[in-house]
């Protein structure tokens, strides 16, 4: 019974640890779109706070599947904690101002922001209004 129960916690480890690469991926094509100033740019406070964290989560489940094989935390364990939690929290806080300033950057720069499906969808932010779709 203790083998299933590893595996499972290893599975959905795993799971949880490909839904957050993914995440982390689509966030950070947002925020190469920004950098390069694409004609068409999707950005918001959650992009920048999902990007900052994802290395903090990804730890964790990497952790959680090497706990669970062999029966002891990684190495370093409490210093990458300390890492990637403090970078995590910097980025909470710093995702509200970071998303009015690229706002008002962007509005300067002559992108037009398109219309929101909900007040939860990030910014699209285009050159011509045509690409809003």
């Amino acid at each position: 019974m203790e083998g299933k129960k590893k595996i499972m916690h290893i599975i959905g480890a795993i799971a949880i640890f490909l839904l957050a690469l993914s995440t982390f991926f689509l966030t950070g094509e947002n925020i190469i779109s920004l950098i390069e100033m694409d004609e068409q740019i999707t950005f918001s406070g959650g992009v920048v706070i999902i990007f900052f964290s994802a290395p903090l989560i990804l730890y964790y489940m990497v952790a959680v599947i090497f706990v669970s094989i062999t029966g002891r935390p990684p190495k370093h364990h409490d210093g990458f904690v300390n890492c990637f939690g403090t970078i995590a929290i910097i980025s909470f806080f710093l995702g509200f101002p970071t998303s009015l300033y690229v706002h008002y950057k962007l509005k300067s720069d002559d992108y037009l922001v398109c219309p929101r499906i909900s007040w939860m969808s990030p910014n699209t932010y285009v050159k011509d209004i045509k690409l809003c779709d």
